[in-house]
């Protein structure tokens, strides 16, 4: 661990998968924070899911993985025990003595089943914090119930009012419930270790994701209280325009323009030369130009059809029009400004030889002298002996037994076929 790690010497220990909480757990592995990732052969949905080389699973599939390797373990160390076993068990609760932190997103009971919960664990580490995320908290009705992100979405209201003006409910984000899911794990963490540090006592963290995706639409929750409607719009906006997307010249090409007050209007009208029908007096005003904003959307988008995306914000920006080019994300692997901010990093998975060097998205924020790319990424198991030996304070024999049993593994169970 780097000496600059912003949380070096904090330890935590997660039982997580999917998306949201390891990508929160990410964020602590990034600034220096000893994420020890305990894996089962039971579960590896996630060392399954791809994308792979080639768009194909080679012979060690379980370590190739794209979004393993984005959000999954990177700078993480790998446990792949099976804490389902009594002695499984029993190793689990001695890394907790050792830890400062235990996650996980289990639906709520399990934990308590395992002996995992946070009064278990309270009582072999006083100082211990834990965090459940889950997709509606660990109290109320909806407790139990199951989820994907795509269902939160929809239970947060964010589908509701997601969609074209005039259409149905659509989904929102395919994965903006766990993003932003995972971002309050980091955040929560980070409050409970900053709250122990000044008061010596841990804390239990119940974190919710369909809270977490009701917060985002604020706005809208005040709103109903007041009878204001607030309707689909797709990319429009409840009171500027133009606001929407446009064609540009080429296949699937477009470009975002928000004009927000007459003064940006009088820009985007300077940008485009003056055409006759940017003069209509029924666009002078905002009102005006939200009334008839079909119309003139309308009109714009013949205008922005026969140019070229890139050029054409370029252009809009130098007349203080809020444009910007929709990019792919192909196009922004090769970003030129996200390239100069240092943003993208290639890094080469060192347990998948076949992937060669990759570009992986940063974090959005820089700190002088601390880095927070990716360093390392950790193949099944690659961790078990270290972990045992050094945390649990297991001899060899021992876990030269445990792997015997199976209950450490490095590699999938040998009935696990390729994805």
């Amino acid at each position: 661990m780097p000496p600059e790690g912003i949380l070096e010497g904090i330890r935590v220990l997660t039982l997580e998968q999917v998306h949201a909480l390891p990508w929160g757990t990410a964020f602590l592995a990034d600034f220096g924070a000893q994420v020890i990732r305990v894996e089962s052969v039971d579960h590896m949905q996630d060392r399954r899911s791809g994308p792979f080389p080639e768009d194909s699973p080679g012979e060690e599939w379980w370590n190739e993985g794209g979004n393993l390797a984005y959000f999954g373990v990177r700078n993480k160390e790998s446990l792949c025990l099976e804490v389902v076993h009594p002695r499984g068990k029993e190793i689990f609760l001695k890394l907790v003595e050792k830890c400062d932190v235990v996650t996980d997103n289990f639906r709520p009971g399990t934990m308590r089943r395992l002996g995992f919960d946070h009064d278990s664990l309270v009582q072999i580490n006083p100082r211990i914090i834990t965090l459940s995320g889950t997709a509606y908290g660990h109290t109320g009705p909806w407790r139990a119930a199951g989820s994907r992100a795509r269902t939160v979405d929809a239970a947060c209201g964010l589908s509701y009012l997601t969609g074209y003006e005039g259409g149905g409910s659509i989904r929102a984000s395919s994965n903006y419930m766990d993003h932003s899911a995972g971002n309050n794990v980091a955040y929560a963490i980070l409050l409970a270790l900053y709250h122990r540090q000044k008061t010596g006592k841990g804390m239990r963290i119940d974190l919710s994701m369909q809270e977490t995706g009701v917060s985002a639409i604020g706005p809208a929750i005040l709103e109903a209280q007041r009878n204001i409607a607030r309707p689909r719009l797709g990319c429009g906006h409840i009171w500027k325009a133009p606001h929407n997307v446009f064609p540009c010249r080429g296949e699937d090409r477009w470009i975002a323009i928000a004009v927000s007050s007459d003064d940006e209007w009088r820009g985007l009208r300077k940008a485009m030369e003056e055409p006759d029908w940017a003069a209509d007096t029924r666009y002078d005003t905002l009102a005006g130009r939200w009334e008839h904003r079909s119309e003139l959307e309308q009109l714009l988008g013949q205008w922005t059809s026969t140019r070229d995306a890139q050029p054409l914000m370029d252009h809009l920006q130098e007349h203080g029009v809020a444009a910007g080019a929709v990019l792919t994300a192909e196009e922004l692997v090769a970003n030129r400004h996200l390239r100069e901010r240092g943003y993208l990093q290639e890094f080469h998975n060192e347990h998948a030889p076949r992937t060669g060097a990759r570009i992986y998205a940063g974090r959005p924020f820089r700190i002088p002298r601390i880095p927070a790319g990716i360093r390392h990424l950790a193949a099944l198991g690659e961790d078990n002996a270290h972990i045992l030996r050094d945390l649990a304070g297991l001899d060899d024999e021992e876990i030269e037994s445990l792997a015997q049993e199976g209950i450490v593994s490095t590699r999938p169970k040998p009935s696990e076929p390729a994805p």
